[in-house]
């Protein structure tokens, strides 16, 4: 072999050692990426990632039935800025303009710093700098006729990122019910209408870039989002805010837990009011839980209507059957049931022991008539449905407790406790469905708190009464127990709210909580009145209960929960007096008169806080302040409201006092106090 051959050769075993070297390296460089550089590989390629990203729908809107907003999504906006698009000729002519538009509008920073910031941005290549987080629509609008931003997001440059944040316009008012949809939790209306207020969401193309963000791209595919339908609810918001204040002054002048008030339509089930207040450690009262609802509690002397009722429908008593209150005591196996007033009522009928609440008289007559066959007294209260919930629709309803006397627990004395609302449980709203029936002539509705599905302004789905039981007892025992209700108001535990101008029937209720306890944190009364009005042809039932008042400053149900039941019946009442023929008015001495078919629409009763935020939108008129002094509520607030004024007001009767003087010159819009004689 020549040296030639032998070179040739040598040089071929270096290219061929060469090549089985790379083909070594490649798969060991391989096997490196893959277990040692993967990470890092992949968050490099996923700044430059691209897909389809979910765009969010806007949430429905929730509405009073007198169409004032309850909950609605604001829209805010995030502002970025791709000034890479921008064309270069246009950004040198105008991105001087532009700084000194975005330091007008928002106010944060110089022209100079805005214009440096979007030079330093031009330079750097920046295709997401960030301009302004969380604006208005209406600082949106403005933005977008700035120099260059008026080109729109192609030429312009313009990244407009929507968010949709959840306000309650009417504050308080309703809070808990109207409740929340987030983390997982589906609380009150938008929880339990979330499908049909949430939309559907739509895409658009978007890249992945640097810090996590997602930069919207062109994208001729974007599917545009549905936006979500409205909820109409049954609450009156005049109605709503008269109860809330009632019940706060309550639990204020009481120094009470917390307390709840219920108000309901009585032939259809329509709740027009719902307030559940709870106390702070600060002594504040809030929207804390949805009490009415959740809350199930021994009912305390409430529950005397389902056992008169009981003995009523089985026949094995009348209203007219005497039975004898041996003191007030009265002694079952070894637990003693009292009355509340000492020395109690003597001999007395049945329907008067129901009337002065004897907790005596009502033990004795059950005891005496089911101690023997007390399944059925316990089916009677099954029959009227007693143990069933309401199925209102919102998550979180509590479950009524009616013993049986096949459960462990049962003994001897609990018939007797039975009988005047102990051992049993129910929530407020189930307590208010049993009385509810009463006033609608036995008919047992389902309470509802939403009435409209709304899509653009039209109606999608209408919700209407449900009747759940047609017939609660017969004719006969409901005549009877509606005389007892309303004689309960006239001569009996409740005649401090009986007034013959506003006819009311009800029952008072005082429970001892947890009776039984030890732990004295659990103990304390809960005070509460049922029942409906006007007494003779109803139109509202109504519950009011007051948890755990201070004892100091009264804790039964005549005291602390009946006022509140007649305040809240006096103002629907007033309201419901302004809802007048066309053809009527009021003359300035509180007299009809004809009018010339002028409609009359009485203006909205204001809560204060929505007066504070909307005290720039006072009237220019100047008015002369009428003297009220010694009209009725109705006539007052109908005086006040037809010119323009918005009213509010303090206790119950006639006018004694006003926040403004007859004779001196006030604003239309605004605010006027009326004080009442209790």
């Amino acid at each position: 072999m020549t040296s030639k051959d032998k070179t040739i050769l040598k040089r071929f075993y270096l290219v061929f050692a060469g090549i089985a070297i790379l083909f070594g390296i490649v798969p060991l460089r391989i096997f490196y990426i893959q277990n040692f550089e993967r990470e890092a590989l992949e968050s490099l390629e996923s700044e430059n990632y691209v897909k389809r990203v979910e765009v969010p729908a806007s949430r429905g809107n929730i509405f009073a039935a007198d169409g004032k907003l309850l909950a609605i999504s604001s829209p805010k906006f995030n502002i970025r800025m791709d000034v890479v698009t921008v064309d270069q000729d246009l950004f040198n002519d105008e991105v001087g303009n532009l700084a000194q538009g975005l330091s007008v509008l928002f106010g944060d920073m110089s022209k100079s710093s805005y214009e440096r910031k979007l030079r330093e941005a031009r330079r750097a290549g920046n295709r997401y700098l960030h301009i302004q987080s969380e604006i208005s629509y209406d600082e949106l609008q403005r933005l977008k006729s700035l120099p260059i931003f008026e080109k729109g997001k192609y030429r312009g440059g313009l990244i407009v990122e929507q968010l949709n944040t959840r306000e309650l316009p009417l504050g308080k008012l309703a809070e808990r019910t109207i409740g929340y949809d987030r983390s997982g939790y589906h609380v009150g209306i938008e929880g339990a209408y979330s499908s049909m207020l949430s939309g559907q969401n739509g895409e658009r193309l978007s890249q992945k870039i640097s810090g996590g963000l997602w930069r919207p791209l062109p994208d001729a595919n974007e599917i545009e989002p549905i936006d979500g339908s409205d909820v109409i609810t049954t609450i009156d918001s005049r109605y709503q805010d008269v109860a809330q204040r009632a019940l706060l002054r309550s639990l204020e002048r009481h120094k009470a837990d917390h307390g709840c008030v219920v108000v309901m339509h009585v032939q259809t089930g329509a709740i027009v009011a719902i307030v559940n207040l709870g106390r702070t450690e600060e002594g504040k009262y809030y929207e804390k839980r949805n009490y009415a609802v959740w809350e199930s509690t021994e009912p305390g002397s409430t529950f005397k209507l389902a056992s008169v009722m009981a003995l009523l429908e089985d026949g094995v008593a009348d209203t007219s059957d005497i039975v004898d209150t041996h003191g007030g005591v009265y002694t079952f196996y070894d637990s003693e049931v009292r009355d509340s007033r000492k020395g109690g009522y003597g001999e007395i009928s049945l329907g008067r022991a129901f009337e002065v609440s004897s907790n005596v008289g009502i033990a004795r007559l059950v005891f005496d008539n089911y101690k023997n066959r007390p399944e059925q007294f316990v089916d009677r209260l099954y029959l009227m449905g007693l143990n069933d919930q309401t199925g209102i629709g919102i998550q979180g309803e509590g479950k009524p407790i009616i013993p049986t006397p096949s459960d462990s627990r049962w003994s001897g004395i609990t018939l007797p406790w039975m009988s005047h609302g102990y051992t049993v449980s129910m929530t407020p709203l189930q307590v208010l469905t049993f009385y509810n029936a009463v006033a609608n002539d036995g008919v047992v509705v389902r309470p509802y708190l939403v009435d409209q599905i709304q899509k653009d302004g039209k109606a999608i789905y209408q919700y209407d009464r449900e009747v759940i039981n047609p017939a609660l007892c017969s004719s006969e025992t409901l005549s009877k127990v509606q005389a007892l209700l309303k004689g309960v108001v006239e001569r009996g535990t409740a005649t401090n709210i009986y007034t013959p101008a506003i006819p009311m029937a009800g029952k008072t209720g005082t429970c001892k909580l947890k009776y039984w306890a030890s732990d004295e944190s659990e103990q304390g009364y809960q005070a509460s009145f049922a029942g409906y009005f006007p007494a003779d042809h109803p139109e509202y039932s109504c519950i009011v209960v007051v948890n755990r008042p201070d004892p100091t400053t009264g804790y039964y149900g005549s005291t602390v929960a009946a006022p509140v039941f007649a305040e809240i019946a006096e103002h629907i009442i007033a309201y419901k007096a302004l809802e007048i023929d066309s053809s009527q008015a009021i003359r300035p001495s509180g007299k009809m008169l004809a009018m010339h078919n002028e409609e009359i629409e009485p203006a909205p009763f204001v809560p204060e806080d929505v007066v504070r935020l909307n005290s720039d939108a006072l009237g220019s008129e100047v008015l002369t302040m009428p003297d009220l002094i010694g009209l009725s509520l109705s006539d007052a607030v109908y005086i006040l409201e037809r010119s323009g004024i918005r009213v509010r007001i303090s206790g119950r009767g006639k006018v004694v006092g006003q926040s403004v003087p007859a004779g001196k010159e006030i604003r239309k819009g605004i605010t006027i106090k009326l004080f009442l004689e209790a």
